[in-house]
């Protein structure tokens, strides 16, 4: 009797094992969800003073629309870390946005992402170069000769050169140890270097008189230096003709600087 009652209650035991149901396994965490930007400031450079825009795209990567958000934009100077707030704009559904604002130095603008209701962010920077155009005097040739003859002529040729279309400064020097020594100097692309009389690409010095400083105006982009000199006759054998001649040239041209 005690065997029996045994084996009956073991094999119930073993049915009710059987017949029982596993613990239903707990869902997966839902994917993170990622963020993306796309951000610009633009134009690539601009004046100070000028319009910069702020604009570009945030939100949940793969999601056209629910990314509404707040952007929040930061600027901060070539060369330092500090940054100074700029502005903040909302971002529709689609994330998209767009800000404006006024450059002052070259540097990098930061734009700062947060999703309306999610606790979701992203960031995005983008460069901006400031520039000023500045007026610079550009060295553009020059010449020296001490103690010339110039019996019958003295000729000086620089080479061929690029220019802009502007006037050209001129600075002549002349000493003669006779009088009425004179020529010419001018800015020419014609190999023969003919000279044409009131030609703006020119100057004239009849007898040697005129101003040490003037402005030659050619009006072409390439040619080089001419200037010929001749002395005045001496009396006799017996007198120097010998002159001290220099000239050098310079051109106005805008030189774009990076603030």
């Amino acid at each position: 009797m005690s065997s029996t009652r045994l084996l009956t209650v073991g094999a119930a035991m073993v049915a009710a094992m059987a017949g029982s149901t596993p613990a239903a396994a707990a869902p997966p965490p839902p994917p993170e969800l990622l963020t993306t930007m796309q951000f610009t400031a633009g134009p690539d450079e601009v004046a100070p003073g000028g319009k910069v825009v702020l604009s570009g795209q945030a939100g949940i990567e793969g999601r056209s629309t629910g990314n509404a958000g707040r952007v929040e934009f930061s600027f901060r100077k070539k060369g330092t870390t500090e940054e100074v707030s700029v502005g903040a704009t909302d971002a529709g559904s689609s994330g998209k946005f767009r800000f404006t604002t006024k450059a002052t130095v070259s540097g990098e603008y930061v734009a700062h992402y947060r999703h309306r209701t999610r606790d979701i962010t992203a960031d995005g920077t983008d460069s901006l170069n400031v520039y000023v155009d500045r007026p610079v005097d550009r060295f553009l040739y020059s010449w020296t000769a001490q103690a010339l003859s110039c019996l019958p002529t003295c000729v000086a040729q620089g080479p061929d050169q690029f220019v802009t279309t502007g006037p050209i400064k001129v600075k002549l020097t002349r000493e003669c140890l006779r009088p009425n020594s004179g020529g010419r100097i001018g800015f020419t692309a014609d190999p023969a270097n003919t000279y044409t009389a009131g030609a703006p690409g020119w100057r004239d010095f009849p007898n040697g008189e005129g101003p040490t400083d003037f402005e030659l105006n050619p009006g072409i982009t390439r040619g080089h230096f001419y200037l010929e000199w001749t002395s005045g006759p001496a009396a006799d054998a017996k007198e120097l003709t010998s002159c001290n001649l220099a000239f050098s040239a310079t051109q106005q041209q805008t030189e774009r600087q990076y603030i």
